[in-house]
């Protein structure tokens, strides 16, 4: 692997011709969003490669975060084998990469198996000679590691089964680590839907249902899992404003903000709020619990929506629902990596018809300060409109959920979601038996 390997990657998801979402992660780069959209050549990419072992990069701006975003699968070289075999990376004879691992098999509804690389430059550290990847439902992988066939299950691999995480706590099997991700409704707040005024566009309204909840009791009670209560877009490891925005469970409050909010709408009584969620055990039990609270502390009707995953997610795109489940994960770990998402109505991440022009002016402030405790500031001072606006309502920051087979030692995870393998060891309990995780 060379520095020209990194600028062929780049160049590749930068190139007109090239079909992808994810291009805007690399606008950082000098002309980058230009090259893209056509308008200037490659050759004007702030890309340079003098040597095989030197990459130059020139940026757009000052970017604070910009060594975290390069750890993104986005900025990630690709082998040159990719230009001969458009499907190298999908079968494990043409498969090619440089880490501690190499993909021995593929069955790709069943498993995966790696095998240690021995050409890794680290390769003395690597302990696992084999890692077995198995997928099957959350209820056998939860029954095989409690027969001893899996030495790891959960995140952020698999999801445990809900029903399960009580118990699991209880007996002290239950793994939990920090995770940098976001649970939320999107509000549609869009001035009319399906021929209707849309009520949720009135700020007043989205308040009082967000302030209605109470999350406590859902992180407690429904989750159990160490979920934290969110009051802010931003997870707390980010280190924006951990305590959030607005105070949870506020019922005078929200009471009289949904008074405020049918006088401005002219109503005296609302239609059904229909939450919708792309159908899983977790999204419907805490739409049940919103819904729940909703009617106990508002009065107001509530109706559940559970849509298949694809359907879900055009109906997202289309912006055909009122309230809807979605998260956020962060890419790289720094607060804008959230707060970006909303930035724009018309940015695929969005589809909550919201946009503010104070928001979007802190958010471009933030890019070319080069002061952090300033920059920082920026951040939180979009956030608070964020949360002010309501076009999202918070409900909890994730936690990862995980078993470990008592002697599996050393597995890496990282509050973003990453799993690493290659210092993992197994105690001389066990010798024999490779790794296996679901």
């Amino acid at each position: 692997m060379t520095s020209y390997d990194f600028a062929r990657s780049w160049k590749m998801i930068l190139s007109p011709q090239f079909p992808t979402d994810i291009a805007y992660q690399l606008y950082l780069i000098k002309n980058g969003r230009q090259v893209k959209a056509g308008e200037l050549g490659l050759e004007h990419l702030g890309i340079s490669t003098p040597d095989p072992k030197t990459l130059i990069v020139e940026l757009e701006q000052p970017t604070p975060y910009f060594l975290d975003v390069c750890a993104m699968p986005s900025y990630f070289p690709v082998p040159q084998i990719a230009e001969m075999l458009p499907e190298w990376a999908l079968h494990e004879t043409t498969f090619v990469g440089n880490g501690p691992f190499l993909l021995k098999s593929w069955n790709h509804t069943d498993e995966i198996r790696v095998n240690k690389n021995p050409r890794y430059w680290e390769e003395k550290r690597v302990s696992l000679e084999e890692i077995e990847f198995i997928m099957v439902s959350s209820d056998t992988e939860l029954r095989m590691f409690e027969e001893g066939k899996l030495d790891w299950a959960g995140s952020p691999l698999s999801t445990l089964p809900v029903d399960a995480v009580k118990h699991l706590k209880e007996n002290k099997s239950l793994k939990i680590s920090p995770f940098s991700a976001t649970y939320f409704y999107r509000v549609n707040t869009g001035e009319m839907l399906g021929g209707k005024k849309n009520p949720l566009s009135n700020c007043s309204f989205r308040k009082a249902l967000a302030k209605a909840i109470d999350r406590e009791a859902i992180t407690k009670h429904v989750l159990q899992g160490g979920q934290k209560p969110a009051r802010s877009l931003v997870p707390p490891e980010l280190g924006l404003f951990g305590s959030g925005y607005f105070s949870d469970q506020n019922q005078e409050e929200a009471r009289a903000l949904l008074a405020k909010a049918l006088e401005e709408l002219h109503m005296k009584q609302l239609e059904p709020i229909v939450i919708s969620f792309s159908s899983s055990e977790r999204n419907k039990a805490l739409s049940q619990a919103i819904q729940k609270q909703w009617e106990q502390v508002l009065g107001i009707a509530v109706e559940l929506k559970a849509v298949e995953a694809k359907a879900f997610f055009q109906e997202i795109k289309d912006r055909a629902f009122q309230l809807a489940a979605g998260s956020w994960v962060a890419d790289f770990n720094d607060p804008v990596n959230f707060l970006e998402v909303f930035k724009f109505k018309e940015k695929s991440t969005n589809n909550t018809n919201w946009e503010d022009p104070r928001y979007i002016d802190l958010l471009d402030r933030s890019a070319v300060c080069k002061d952090s405790s300033e920059r920082k500031q920026l951040l939180r001072e979009a956030e608070e409109i964020l949360m002010e606006q309501m076009p999202i309502l918070p409900i909890f920051h994730f936690a990862l959920n995980y078993l470990q087979q008592e002697g599996v030692e050393d597995v890496i995870l990282s509050p973003i979601g990453q799993i690493d393998f290659r210092w993992a060891h197994k105690d001389a309990a066990d010798p024999s038996r490779a790794g296996k995780v679901n």
